[in-house]
């Protein structure tokens, strides 16, 4: 019995050698002849482009009290607040006064529902989010939308079509790119755009020191450990994770590199007076950088002087 199932054993042992073979060949065949249909996508990146800055037009400042006596001379009868419903949705706030004449909320009312318009009954102003200057369009003086809000900034947009800058960016494309175009209108800028950052310029004073995340007085390391990082991560200047990783490694202390972010910034907020204040010894020698850049096509340069320090 035994010498049977051996010889069947090897029968199928050949089977399946000989069937991995002929797989083999079939697929080193195919491999060797035909080509693979993949290929790569050569997909052209918008360039950047800078635009012009918009026409901040500011508005003119009137005095709501001078404009009811007038209507008061003018109609003989006095301009009554606007008179609401009960149970409007479009109520609005208290604080809100207009920015053109300073009328306060009781002569102003919503004018697209609840889109953020708001127009005054004494001077017709119409204001969106009480801004108090309008921006517009550089090319056809038409006033600029805000159509998205970032964390840091407002995109404002030119959605005239009659605008110079859309109708030479329009014609001025091939019949491939409108096809495209139809396809994904984000491969393209036709429109005018303009970015409004909104920047807190108070962080950056020199009086105002934020608190730092962590306490130098309660930290769990001993003023040794935190000399070593300080000492990696600043002078040495490796980052945040090497150091974490030179401490673990060489050291044996487990520290993320989260804290040593920390670390380092409650100790830069304690050092920045000394910095500030520090008699530094000025030579009589200069030294200048001149860095070029390219915008829309002309190479402007920039050059920094600073003076040595003995």
């Amino acid at each position: 019995m035994y010498p049977q199932l051996l010889t069947y054993l090897m029968e199928f042992i050949k089977y399946q050698d000989q069937a991995i073979r002929t797989l083999l060949t079939l697929l080193i065949w195919k491999g060797m002849f035909e080509k693979p249909d993949e290929t790569p996508v050569n997909k052209p990146y918008r360039k950047l482009q800078v635009d012009d800055l918009p026409i901040i037009e500011t508005i003119q400042k009137l005095d709501y009290q001078s404009l009811l006596a007038e209507y008061l001379e003018k109609n003989g009868k006095h301009l009554k607040p606007v008179q609401r419903r009960l149970n409007s949705k479009t109520s609005v706030p208290k604080s809100m006064s207009c920015p053109k004449c300073g009328a306060p909320s009781d002569y102003l009312y919503a004018n697209n529902g609840d889109k953020g318009q708001y127009q005054c009954k004494v001077c017709a102003c119409k204001s969106r989010y009480l801004k108090e200057a309008i921006l517009k369009c550089p090319h056809c003086s038409k006033t600029i939308e805000k159509v998205k809000e970032r964390k840091d900034f407002d995109v404002f947009k030119c959605k005239n079509n009659d605008c110079s800058y859309y109708q030479k960016k329009l014609n001025g494309m091939s019949s491939k790119e409108k096809k495209q175009f139809k396809k994904d209108t984000q491969s393209f800028k036709l429109r005018y755009i303009f970015r409004q950052f909104r920047i807190d310029f108070q962080p950056l004073s020199r009086s105002s020191l934020q608190k730092p995340k962590v306490d130098l007085a309660r930290l769990y390391v001993s003023p040794h450990t935190l000399g070593l990082i300080l000492t990696y991560h600043v002078n040495y200047g490796l980052s945040a994770r090497k150091t974490a990783a030179l401490m673990k490694d060489v050291h044996g202390v487990s520290i993320s590199h989260q804290s040593i972010l920390n670390y380092e910034n409650a100790v830069a907020l304690y050092l920045k007076p000394y910095v500030d204040n520090y008699p530094y010894e000025l030579s009589d020698q200069f030294c200048g950088d001149e860095t070029y850049i390219r915008v829309n096509g002309t190479a402007v340069g920039i050059t920094c002087f600073s003076s040595l320090i003995r």
